[in-house]
């Protein structure tokens, strides 16, 4: 035990005094966070150029320049098409000149290269118009939606959906990138063979290593959740045992997975190669940036198994109120995990070699 606690000293004594590896631990999730958090929370409008008649402006533009929704500006037909084409307008609307005593048609012109901006703003367009028609006509709407909250969940922002998949992202990178080139270097320089021939216990090694990358995901995870609550205002909850149960199960899997890579990598030409092939595609594919409902069906039933979809949709749901501990989609991803680490742990333990 007393020299389980030594190497475990030493190990983050060394990962602290390695100001580098720090830096970049902590700056890329970071980064992403800033980056993706200020383009996800800035204010959507719609900008929107009106042609009209010459003479005043009709009922249609003044309730357009009055919708906080459209950024408006009155431009000829030519302007406004030459716009629209250059991307620096999203839609032109176009009022008739006469007004009859049936529907007024208004011509909506977009720019179907950019898919995105072009069905926001023919949305934003219609739904603001069906609306208008209801209020200067006075016919009470059939159906009326009455929007609620699932649950008390603070969340509202894009960066309350980004900071738990950052999270994960940050478990998966740590630990696997961690273990599994750590180990590998090690391997390569000798470090593991010399350690066999000193008192000290293989289990006892392995077992500080793998409390040495706990304690930097641990405590690298507090300061992204401090750095986000505080500087950036993410509105979340922190249930703090629920969550880091799930970043340790997390941090287990893919420190599990790491020792895999390790065990059959002889170099670290080989090992990085290996562990971009297994933590990219769970990087764009388990939710960390979007939702897995947003991909194909039979994807998403695949990525549903990943390990780091497990983590992310845990720490989104117990972030966002929506997950308690003892809920069943909560003890699905937990459980999960545990199979993870329970089936990776054996075929570590079978491949693991010290040289």
């Amino acid at each position: 035990m007393n020299a389980m606690i030594v190497l475990t000293r030493s190990l983050l004594r060394q990962t602290v005094r390695n100001r580098q590896g720090l830096f970049w631990t902590l700056f890329f999730p970071l980064v992403l966070m800033v980056v993706f958090s200020f383009l996800g929370n800035s204010e959507s409008r719609v900008d929107l150029a009106i042609v009209t008649p010459p003479g005043p402006s009709t009922v249609v533009v003044t309730a357009f320049q009055h919708s906080p929704l459209f950024a408006v500006k009155k431009l000829s037909r030519q302007q406004a098409l030459q716009a629209v084409q250059r991307g620096q307008m999203d839609a032109a609307l176009f009022v008739p000149a006469t007004r009859t005593k049936r529907t007024t048609l208004l011509t909506l012109r977009y720019n179907n290269a950019n898919v995105l901006s072009a069905e926001q703003a023919v949305g934003a367009v219609e739904a603001f118009v069906d609306q208008a028609d209801i209020d200067l006509s006075g016919r009470p709407p059939l159906f009326q939606v009455s929007a609620q909250a699932m649950t008390h969940s603070h969340s509202s922002t894009y960066l309350d959906f980004l900071l738990p998949g950052i999270l994960a992202l940050m478990t998966m990178q740590n630990s696997l990138f961690g273990i599994g080139s750590g180990l590998t270097r090690w391997k390569e320089k000798g470090v593991l063979r010399r350690f066999r021939a000193t008192p000290v216990q293989p289990l006892q090694f392995l077992a500080a290593t793998v409390i040495n990358y706990v304690v930097v995901g641990l405590v690298s995870a507090a300061i992204v959740i401090g750095f986000a609550t505080t500087i950036l205002h993410a509105s979340v909850m922190i249930p703090l045992g629920p969550t880091a149960l799930v970043l340790l199960l997390g941090m287990g899997s893919f420190l599990s997975i790491g020792f895999i890579v390790a065990g059959f990598s002889k170099s670290q030409e080989a090992t990085i190669p290996i562990i971009n092939l297994i933590s990219f595609p769970m990087m764009f594919l388990s939710g960390v940036f979007f939702s897995v409902s947003s991909l194909p069906h039979v994807l998403a039933q695949i990525v549903q198994y990943f390990p780091l979809t497990y983590v992310a949709e845990a720490l989104r749901g117990l972030m966002s109120g929506q997950l308690t501990m003892g809920s069943p989609a909560l003890t699905k991803d937990l459980l999960g995990l545990v199979i993870w680490i329970a089936v990776t742990g054996v075929i570590a333990s079978r491949t693991w070699r010290w040289e």
